[in-house]
């Protein structure tokens, strides 16, 4: 005569850990609020939230929302490694089974990993996972622009980062490659993510939106001019996976945001 809630809980915990990680700087109070809130209400429970903070001061409001729940790891870094780098020391903290990868603006629904690890089940090869996804402006809000995703496909990942959001990695997929490169900082996940590529065809697509992208002034959401930069790594990322893979193609950077083309030449 156990409680239903005992009894789901005990379920969760005999699957597999998922080990989110996420960078933050200067991440805002509400922000991170409603996404720790949001973790703690997901239907599957065996998971664990590994923060890294490359801010410039520790902020004090933090605290008490990151130890709501023991699950949750904090790491003030004291300096800012960029986005690979504090990325990096998020996944220092892992001790899961699967590494997930999320921003500290964006949300889940709150039956995601639940379907994550519903996947790990029904594919017990699987070593990489990805999911569709969608927009949103604020809390309760409306979702739109959902993005679904097409089963993987190496030509379109050269041509733009269609995987994105949401990516689990199994640990020892992970760790074979060594985490995130501070060289291709604005395009490090495009950059892992090819290289993931490399090493494993044991990929799966969930045909299912479970990834909520905030849209705000500070994000990539928001628009094609809110990080130009990131451009030029994408590209640097393509011909660095180019060269790996032996393929002799130029990479071109296409008028539309975050696409490119490659231009293979003729092997004699």
């Amino acid at each position: 005569n156990c409680p239903r809630n005992y009894l789901q809980r005990l379920a969760s915990y005999l699957g597999p850990k998922i080990s989110i990680i996420i960078p933050m700087y200067n991440t805002p109070v509400n922000f991170f609020e409603e996404l720790v809130d949001n973790l703690i209400g997901q239907t599957y429970s065996n998971w664990e939230l590994c923060l890294a903070d490359g801010s410039p001061e520790e902020n004090k409001e933090l605290e008490k929302i990151y130890k709501k729940d023991e699950r949750i790891k904090y790491k003030f870094i004291g300096e800012n490694k960029g986005i690979a780098g504090n990325t990096n020391e998020a996944l220092s903290l892992v001790t899961g089974d699967f590494v997930a990868l999320l921003d500290h603006d964006d949300l889940l629904p709150l039956f995601s990993l639940y379907e994550i690890v519903k996947c790990i089940n029904e594919n017990p090869d699987a070593e990489f996972i990805y999911t569709d996804e969608d927009k949103f402006e604020k809390l309760g809000g409306k979702r739109y622009d959902p993005y679904f995703k097409s089963d993987f496909a190496p030509d379109t990942l050269r041509a733009n980062n269609f995987i994105c959001h949401f990516s689990v990695f199994k640990k020892e997929l992970m760790d074979k490659l060594g985490g995130f490169r501070s060289e291709y900082d604005g395009a490090q996940d495009y950059d892992i993510l090819l290289r993931m590529s490399e090493e494993t065809n044991k990929i799966v697509h969930i045909p299912k939106i479970l990834y909520h992208w905030r849209v705000h002034e500070r994000s990539t959401a928001a628009g094609a001019g809110s990080k130009d930069y990131a451009i030029d790594a994408g590209k640097c990322a393509i011909e660095s996976h180019l060269q790996r893979m032996g393929e002799n193609g130029k990479v071109v950077v296409t008028p539309y945001f975050g696409f490119y083309r490659i231009e293979y030449g003729i092997n004699t």
